[in-house]
């Protein structure tokens, strides 16, 4: 596997003159790959409270669990047709399309056993079942098929003593079963788009009434029309929907207001998958030889800063990202991608570590300040992907740069664009230097940066 880094920040020195940082550098973990034992792939969800990821096999009836080196858990048989899959808020219950049985399965994902299965009134079968799930209002969305020619959008609520399922939604807008997306951040919203057919229709809808309200909907969407939707997936904020189109030659972003054309990602040809983190950062899968498999991009970036380019296993074959083929780690610490090798059924599943970007720190203050009055610091952080939430930076003060002496007065929070500020109040007269340090997370490059004030008199 090779990987490259299109980041055009040069990498910071990690090398201070404070002989009391004693800063260290944290070693990067390798890229995995393992083989699964299945023929058929429908859909992925990551489990980040036990580190666990499930795989659905709809042609073999089961769910793969993997941990999070892709090595095999358990495969949980008896899944009948098992197509879209969705982790519940708490992530101790994995749901479960069984197309073929016509039903949600509920597993508990300690146990890895299935605890309940909902019929979802639709009938069973190809053009019946259930294929896509998403939580969003209070409920778990699905699509499914009404016939050969049409499909529509179905909910199962389980919020009372009785499980209730509701069906016969977003009625003549899609030829196939549609797949489904939504987002935390934004729980009434919920997209949809139609699997089958060349001229893909999209659909927003408002769910916070339990009914699936048209929002906007859009017909072979994009600067070169979408045939052949093989993905889609929803900003963190809800704002934008990314579209994966086998006919074109990027990722397409969609306003979810209007569904009006809101950029591009700068991919390659035929895209197959998409997966965006809670960060923004999307991640986006491609079919073909040549061109790196999977990049990713800095949300409102058309450019990619980091790609993977998987190895081909002879001249005759390809190595590529399956149909829906992307997930993250919730942390954004790591991508999974299910890839297959041309002319064999063969599936595997990478894990690919999200790499450290190059990170800088940029602090402003007033040239002078008096002594023993307030004195305040700010910053920004700045980097090709976002710092989310929880973050911090450490302050030191150095009250004579020439001997390179320093104290560590305390640290601030980060805000999730990268800001910071910090109020001191310096007794030393003469110039003062603050050095602010940000010491990486699994996304970011160690960084700091520092600024001098002249303190004066009272």
């Amino acid at each position: 596997m090779r990987i490259r880094h299109f980041a055009g920040r040069a990498a910071l020195s990690a090398a201070l003159s404070l002989s009391l940082l004693g800063l260290g550098t944290a070693a990067a973990t390798a890229d995995t790959s393992a083989a699964l034992p299945i023929g058929s792939y429908r859909d992925m969800a990551v489990d980040a409270a036990h580190q666990q990821v499930f795989l659905s096999d709809p042609f073999g009836d089961s769910v793969v669990v993997t941990d999070y080196t892709g090595q095999v858990v358990k495969q949980i048989g008896g899944a009948d047709g098992a197509w879209g899959l969705a982790l519940s808020s708490d992530s101790r219950t994995l749901y479960v399309a069984l197309r073929d049985a016509g039903a949600i399965a509920a597993i508990d994902t300690v146990t890895l056993r299935e605890t309940a299965r909902y019929d979802t009134g639709t009938g069973a079968g190809a053009y019946a079942g259930p294929t896509s799930l998403a939580p969003a209002g209070g409920r778990i969305w699905f699509g499914y098929g009404i016939d050969t020619w049409r499909g529509a959008l179905g909910s199962l609520d389980l919020s009372g003593a009785q499980p209730v399922v509701t069906t016969g939604q977003g009625l003549d807008t899609f030829r196939g079963s549609p797949r489904l997306t939504a987002t935390p951040r934004d729980p009434n919203t919920l997209v949809a788009a139609e699997s089958d057919g060349n001229a893909a229709a999209v659909a927003v809808y408002d769910v916070s009434t339990g009914r699936a309200d048209t929002r906007a909907k859009r017909v072979d969407p994009g600067p070169d029309g979408c045939a052949s939707l093989q993905d889609l997936a929803l900003t963190p904020d809800g704002r934008q929907v990314v579209v994966a189109c086998a006919s074109a030659h990027y990722h397409q972003v969609l306003r979810t207001s209007d569904l009006a054309d809101d950029g591009t990602y700068t991919t390659g040809w035929s895209p197959t998958a998409v997966a965006i983190d809670p960060d923004g950062t999307t991640a986006a899968g491609v079919y073909g030889p040549s061109g790196p498999d999977v990049q990713l991009f800095a949300q409102g970036t058309s450019t990619a800063y980091t790609a993977w380019d998987f190895p081909e296993p002879s001249d005759y074959a390809d190595t590529t990202v399956v149909s829906g083929g992307l997930a993250w780690a919730p942390d954004g610490s790591r991508i999974f991608a299910v890839t297959e090798t041309s002319g064999s059924s063969s599936l595997t599943l990478r894990v690919l570590n999200h790499p450290q970007v190059a990170t800088a720190v940029t602090v402003q203050a007033p040239a002078s300040s008096p002594r023993n009055q307030d004195l305040t610091l700010t910053g920004r952080l700045e980097a090709p992907v976002g710092f989310g939430a929880g973050n911090t930076v450490d302050i030191w003060r150095i009250d004579d740069p020439m001997a390179g002496e320093g104290t560590l007065i305390g640290s601030a929070s980060v805000a999730a664009d990268g800001t910071f500020g910090y109020t001191d109040q310096p007794k030393a007269k003469g110039e003062v230097q603050y050095t602010v340090q940000y010491y990486g997370d699994a996304r970011h490059a160690y960084a700091y940066g520092s600024v001098t004030v002249d303190i004066t008199s009272d």
